[in-house]
């Protein structure tokens, strides 16, 4: 019985943070998360994926909204800390640092995601992950390092379809429009 509780209460926060990433309306969109953080709360110990949820409701809501950015990071570092198999967590909770500007917080999270999971889940995202790792270490100094991941990610680019490839917005960030990388990437970009 609780079993199955759980399961339809599982089902229900999953159908209403669908509900709320379609929603088009920010003020209906901020009534669905205050009613997803009810769901959550009603809970005597929310699970790792529970409180993921959430925290992908506050990091979605408004992104120009530093203090969203805030509670999502502690949701998902508590998710982690829940379930150190969560990665996606983890690799949210990396880019609430990388988007305060956080680069070294940032990093040691990146780096804790399981990379071989986020592969298998979805490939671009490993991608983005390498790319993001570099971009870290670029804003940290090191562009050497940072280049190195760049440099990984053409090599992703030169094989994977068009849709299988993140826009490569960090890496831009970084590099002079006339760089080597930026050049051949671009190439791979426009291809139909």
């Amino acid at each position: 019985m609780i079993q199955e509780r759980e399961k339809n209460y599982k089902k229900a926060l999953h159908e209403k943070y669908e509900i709320f990433r379609l929603e088009g309306d920010e003020e209906r969109r901020k009534q669905l998360l205050i009613e997803m953080e009810a769901m959550v709360g009603d809970l005597d110990s929310p699970d790792s994926e529970d409180i993921y949820i959430l925290g992908l409701g506050f990091y979605f809501l408004d992104e120009n909204e530093k203090h969203n950015i805030v509670l999502a990071s502690e949701l998902f570092l508590k998710a982690y800390q829940l379930d150190s198999n969560n990665f996606l967590a983890c690799l949210y909770a990396a880019h609430c640092f990388q988007d305060k500007g956080a680069f070294k917080e940032a990093l040691v999270l990146y780096k804790k995601v399981d990379q071989k999971e986020l592969k298998k889940f979805q490939i671009w995202r490993y991608v983005k992950l390498i790319e993001q790792i570099g971009f870290c270490y670029f804003k940290l100094g090191n562009k050497k390092i940072g280049r190195e991941k760049f440099v990984k990610v053409l090599e992703w680019y030169k094989i994977l379809e068009v849709n299988e490839t993140p826009f490569p917005l960090e890496m831009m960030e970084c590099l002079d429009p006339s760089d080597a990388i930026v050049k051949e990437i671009n190439i791979y970009l426009n291809r139909k």
